[in-house]
């Protein structure tokens, strides 16, 4: 039986002779050490310190090209019950570049993420590990990374960080919340569990996204905020 042929990443990555030193941080051991596994199976291209925390990472004074940072939590959650890891999570993006992995993809959330410094936001349920090599090695040569859900918000700044605009139209923080989630399709009341916010308040900030986005229905706002004019179409024709 012939020996299995190595994938054109695996020789691309065999073929450097730079080592990338990573710092990966995360508090669940089960996927810390599995990512540092995968990781490390592309051979010595990968230097891996793990951390069960931000802080552990900045008491090693060890200097990464990269620090991935799993976060487990929403940043809604991190930012207004986890002061310490928020601080922690800042000083380490003034020290190297780092790279969010979250399970949650929504643009609000990829706005957070790169309005607090990162370099690079790694969507965990659709990203593969080969990606995320491509990432880590993007991301380390000075690059930055943005997610499609990131990049479909319209506009990006000069610094590479994407701006709370869709199509040209200005949201507030909670409309955006609000807009990511009904992308989801999410209903009114799932909606108003999810931000701590009374049904009849979500109303009131879909009432405003539609004006602002001169729509009739749900369809239509979602069609006109990710520039989709042909289901705008089918979504009139439907009405």
């Amino acid at each position: 039986m012939p020996d299995e042929q190595p994938s054109p990443i695996e020789n691309r990555m065999r073929g450097s002779d730079r080592t990338i030193t990573i710092g990966l941080v995360d508090e669940h051991s089960l996927s810390r050490q599995c990512l540092a596994r995968s990781l490390q199976e592309f051979g010595e291209i990968f230097r891996i310190s793990q951390f069960a925390s931000c802080n552990d990472c900045l008491l090693s004074e060890k200097i990464f090209d990269v620090i991935l940072y799993h976060a487990h939590e929403t940043f809604r959650n991190l930012n207004k019950n986890s002061e310490g890891t928020t601080r922690a999570l800042k000083k380490l993006q003034q020290i190297s570049s780092v790279i969010i992995l979250s399970s949650i993809d929504g643009p609000h959330f990829v706005i957070k993420a790169f309005e607090g410094g990162a370099r690079g936001f790694i969507p965990t349920p659709s990203t593969t590990i080969e990606m995320v090599i491509e990432i880590i090695r993007l991301v380390s040569a000075g690059g930055t990374f943005v997610p499609p859900s990131g990049l479909r918000l319209g506009k990006i700044n000069s610094e590479g960080t994407p701006r709370a605009t869709i199509s040209g139209y200005e949201f507030t923080p909670r409309e955006m919340a609000v807009l990511d989630r009904l992308a989801l399709g999410k209903a009114n009341k799932i909606i108003a569990h999810e931000l701590k916010m009374s049904e009849s308040t979500v109303k009131v900030h879909i009432k405003r996204i539609m004006t602002k986005l001169k729509a009739t229905n749900r369809t239509e706002v979602i069609c006109r905020a990710f520039d989709l004019p042909a289901i705008v179409a089918l979504s009139r024709h439907e009405a």
